[in-house]
């Protein structure tokens, strides 16, 4: 994949399927990929698509994480192009973020990188550190109505 195809998918996985979000009331934080609601719920929720390397991939920005400190409702929600999600507590992947899965980039100070594997047959989905191949965890591949349904279950909507 060349850098310009590359930077194409970034553009089109940024706002993929965003208006689930928005559509129960969370408007994004700035321009991140963190969301908040009117009750204080976040939702951190980077939308991602192969990279370069054919590799599904996405950061987690520690600026974000410090924003989301004093709530109880915070969540992640991955928006895969084109049509998957995977929905879970921001407290499934923080005990995968450590000194060892961390970066420091010029634009985005400090990140935690995290490869994904998906298993659409099995409608799975492995989240794995990047610098941490034993830092990993699986969680259920969802569709659009099942992440409808997941997120308003976590809402009490």
């Amino acid at each position: 994949m060349s850098i310009l195809e590359v930077q194409q998918q970034r553009n089109v996985s940024r706002g993929c399927n965003e208006d689930i979000l928005l559509d129960i009331g969370f408007s994004r934080v700035g321009s991140s990929s963190l969301y908040k609601d009117g009750t204080g719920a976040f939702i951190l929720s980077p939308g991602i698509s192969q990279g370069q390397h054919e590799k599904y991939w996405f950061d987690i920005r520690d600026a974000n994480l410090q924003k989301m400190t004093n709530t109880t409702k915070a969540w992640v929600l991955l928006r895969i192009v084109p049509k998957w999600f995977a929905f879970f507590t921001i407290e499934s992947i923080r005990g995968h973020m450590n000194e060892k899965t961390q970066d420091s980039r010029k634009n985005s100070g400090l990140v935690y990188g995290f490869y994904c594997e998906l298993d659409e047959k099995n409608q799975r989905i492995a989240v794995t550190a990047k610098n941490d191949l034993s830092a990993s965890f699986s969680v259920a591949l969802l569709d659009r109505t099942q992440t409808k349904q997941a997120l308003c279950t976590a809402m009490k909507i």
